[in-house]
């Protein structure tokens, strides 16, 4: 039976629609045509221009959570919360979290949801059990680790064992640049009411990190390394790698470019231990094409970035770019600039040849031109599953992808200026 395999948001940065990719659970295949699930023609700013999916689990049953970003931190829009395979323009809740004004990740544990925001860079406690998903308390980035006269953004959050593990950039000087290393910080969880406790664990990572993979009991965070260049990418980017050890402490190893690699750490995604995917890329001196490769690799050599594998070539427009990989059935999801390519298998050399979706497709009636947001929609999952080491609910956001895009477009249309 077909479902909604992936979210997406199209948007021409005034208003937006939603859409999303239908397929099978049971095998790889796709259907060739995206549908468009929230979109009106008599009002088409139903959505905002700056619209994203997220998703999480609430118990056993997948959840998908639609931000309309406004570019303040008072004035929000409440957070729609949708059953994926159900009625999208009929959300099962709406709410405003006033500690998350640029939602950009959320994650779970038990009845409780935990999200933070780029602008606030704090982490709100809302609680699932009453499916109201009301707020009942925010957390701020440490006190005993904040400098006077930096800005620090929630990027990324990951629920393993008794611990949420955040992500956070920063800006020394405030402002978006330059960047500092960026920190993973370990709050502990109370299982009784979902509050949490920093207790003066974290370790510091890659500049201007933006993902969080969990993988085992290792966390995988892309670095770009500084700001985004045209016709060159940061020699500081790469991949820290944190492992959590048995007494829930953490170490970090960062992996540079091997000779002869070029692109900055644009993304990650784990399958299973035989099957990672690595995406680098830079934009050219136009800020037109994003120009690098997509890479395979075992977990066990992601340390080691000589024995890795291409297998996508990349040189295509477009601000937004990320990968997915499921183990089963096995399937790529590649947001490739404004496109989507989707391949059947899990390619480990180049010339796989996926089913792409092209912008017109992807944006139906609505002739929207650019990818805002992309989300891959989880089955709703099973008692074995979710006790499982690796459990099918931790979600993986694109929500920094957003950024990285939007900041990209802008460096274009400055540039253009300057001409």
């Amino acid at each position: 039976m077909s479902e909604n395999l992936f979210a997406y948001t199209i948007s021409d940065y005034s208003a937006s629609a939603a859409g999303a990719i239908v397929g099978e659970r049971s095998s790889a295949s796709v259907d060739t045509t995206a549908v468009i699930k929230i979109y009106d023609p008599s009002n088409p700013s139903l959505l905002n221009g700056d619209a994203a999916f997220f998703n999480f689990f609430q118990g056993l049953n997948s959840r998908l959570v639609l931000r309309q970003y406004t570019y303040s931190t008072t004035n929000l829009k409440p957070n729609q919360i949708i059953a994926p395979q159900g009625t999208w323009t009929s959300p099962l809740a709406s709410q405003t979290w006033s500690s998350v004004a640029n939602l950009h990740t959320v994650a779970t544990a038990g009845n409780y949801l935990y999200a933070t925001g780029y602008d606030l860079a704090k982490v709100a406690l809302v609680d699932m059990s009453n499916n109201a998903y009301n707020q009942t308390a925010s957390y701020d980035f440490p006190s005993e680790l904040a400098v006077t006269g930096a800005y620090y953004h929630g990027e990324g959050l990951v629920v393993y064992g008794d611990y949420l593990y955040v992500l956070y950039t920063c800006n020394p000087n405030g402002g978006y640049t330059p960047y500092d290393d960026s920190y993973v910080v370990q709050f502990a969880i109370n299982a009784t009411d979902g509050t949490l406790t920093y207790n003066d664990n974290y370790v510091r990572v890659g500049k201007n990190a933006f993902t969080l993979e969990l993988y085992g009991n290792k966390l995988y965070v892309c670095a770009v390394g500084g700001y985004q260049n045209a016709g060159s990418y940061n020699t500081a980017t790469c991949l820290s790698i944190v492992t959590i050890d048995s007494n829930d402490n953490m170490s970090v190893a960062n992996v540079s470019l091997a000779s002869g690699m070029s692109g900055d750490f644009r993304d990650i995604t784990i399958a299973n231990g035989s099957n990672a995917y690595i995406l680098l890329g830079y934009y050219d001196n136009s800020y037109t094409n994003l120009v690098g490769k997509i890479y395979h690799s075992t977990v066990a050599n992601l340390s080691s970035p000589a024995n890795w594998t291409e297998v996508v070539s990349i040189n295509d427009p477009g601000y937004f770019w990320g990968i997915q990989a499921e183990a089963s059935p096995t399937r790529l999801w590649y947001v490739k600039g404004n496109n989507i390519d989707v391949y059947g298998s899990l390619p480990t050399t180049t010339g796989s040849t996926p089913t792409s979706f092209t912008t017109s497709n992807l944006a139906g009636s609505t002739g929207y031109p650019y990818i805002n947001s992309a989300c891959f929609i989880a089955p709703d999952t099973s008692l074995t599953a979710a006790s499982a080491a690796r459990p099918a609910h931790v979600a993986k956001s694109f929500a920094s992808h957003i950024r990285l895009a939007r900041q990209a477009r802008e460096l274009a249309a400055k540039l253009e200026e300057k001409k």
